[in-house]
């Protein structure tokens, strides 16, 4: 039996990755958008202390008046059109967290960012074609797990105005429900398959405790600043709020979800996993959310964030294997960019705040298929196929 590479050797492969463009042509949909519609997240892998890639994640201020709350990326928009993807999110991390954007001053400080490959485009909710660039951090003076030396060394802390927490989760984790394996870390993995405005879709939540001994020293000291935003927002929210972050396409279409896996405790049974389909208005909630059995706070790593770190550990882990489903979004966004004339302006048009809003795949003046031709919405479907 071969022994399986160290989850460090496995970068080497991601750096020979070429990610699949639009009408496979030379260059990404992301320079056909308007630059409002361009945003850019680094997703940073490093090595946790056995051995395994994790990745940085945030949790975005609640205040912050899109996907207030939620576990995302560090990212954020464009600034002009000469910033390339690697710019903006570099940019972007370095205002949300603290990690530097200049690589001469990391070098000075033992550290260097390896900028590893691009993963193809992904359309978000509020239709921003987002890229997501993946990149591995070392620790060239001693390993990187010195702890508040370490943290201090990279200066990280957290802007108030963008995030309230950092932490890391491992990459592997991400893989279900490609692969069912147990999980390193994670509570509960659900994967649904759903339709937003008629197209297939994948909705996916992955959730971690808050306070975890399996976290890296440097990020156990920096200040959480979560818990001050929790006691201002209290423990529930208004109608509003939950109707703004309901995943599309759940309120009126049943659906099946792939077996949870958690490490503690029974397997859920039908009735208890039919309770989480109706419960899934909780789904990246303002505020902090607990384990329902533990009452123990939580991460939910859910939504778009979610599908990225899905994609990107089927191709750290599964590379000599085909791909079973598309990766990002291009051809998607090159569709109704084109021939659905969405994304061209950058101010929402009345058609995407439908779509942005929607809760039913049934909505007949909220779909795709009604912006599209034919052949093109048809051929949108075999892509994406459930």
């Amino acid at each position: 039996m071969t022994k399986p590479k160290p989850e460090s050797q496995l970068i080497e492969h991601l750096c020979h990755y070429v990610a699949p463009t639009y009408t496979k042509g030379s260059t990404s949909v992301w320079h056909r958008v308007p630059i409002s519609r361009r945003s850019a997240v680094f997703i940073l892998l490093f090595l946790g202390t056995m051995g395994e890639l994790r990745v940085l994640l945030t949790k975005r201020s609640s205040k912050l008046r899109n996907f207030p709350g939620h576990v995302a990326l560090p990212g954020g928009k464009a600034d002009n059109g000469l910033e390339s993807e690697w710019q903006v999110s570099r940019r972007e991390m370095h205002e949300e967290i603290g990690l530097s954007s200049n690589d001469a001053d990391l070098k000075k400080l033992g550290v260097s960012i390896e900028h590893i490959a691009l993963m193809p485009s992904y359309l978000s909710r509020t239709f921003s074609c987002v890229r997501p660039c993946v990149g591995f951090m070392r620790f060239t003076n001693g390993g990187g797990n010195n702890g508040e030396l370490e943290a201090l060394k990279l200066s990280l802390a957290l802007n108030p105005g963008e995030s309230s927490s950092m932490f890391s989760c491992p990459l592997r984790d991400f893989l279900y429900p490609t692969s069912e394996e147990p999980p390193r870390e994670a509570l509960e993995r659900m994967s649904y398959k759903i339709k937003w405005g008629g197209i297939p879709w994948n909705l996916r939540s992955y959730t971690f405790l808050q306070i975890n001994d399996n976290e890296v020293d440097w990020l156990k000291h920096i200040k959480d600043l979560s818990a001050s935003e929790d006691e201002e927002l209290g423990d529930e929210l208004d109608s509003e709020d939950k109707e703004s972050i309901t995943p599309p396409g759940i309120k009126t279409r049943s659906t099946s979800p792939a077996p949870a896996h958690a490490p503690v405790g029974e397997p859920k049974s039908p009735k208890q996993n039919a309770k989480r389909r109706r419960n899934l208005s909780s789904w990246g909630r303002l505020g902090s959310r607990r384990h329902e059995d533990s009452n123990e706070k939580i991460y939910d790593v859910w939504g778009l964030t979610a599908n990225i770190l899905h994609d990107l550990s089927q191709l750290v882990y599964l590379h000599d294997q085909p791909l079973k489903s598309e990766i990002g979004e291009e051809e998607l966004i090159y569709a109704i960019h084109d021939f659905g004339h969405l994304m061209r302006q950058k101010e929402r048009s009345d058609i995407e705040k439908k779509l942005i809003h929607s809760t039913s795949m049934d909505d007949a003046e909220a779909g795709f298929k009604n912006l599209l031709p034919k052949e093109e919405f048809e051929r949108l479907h075999s892509i994406y196929k459930l």
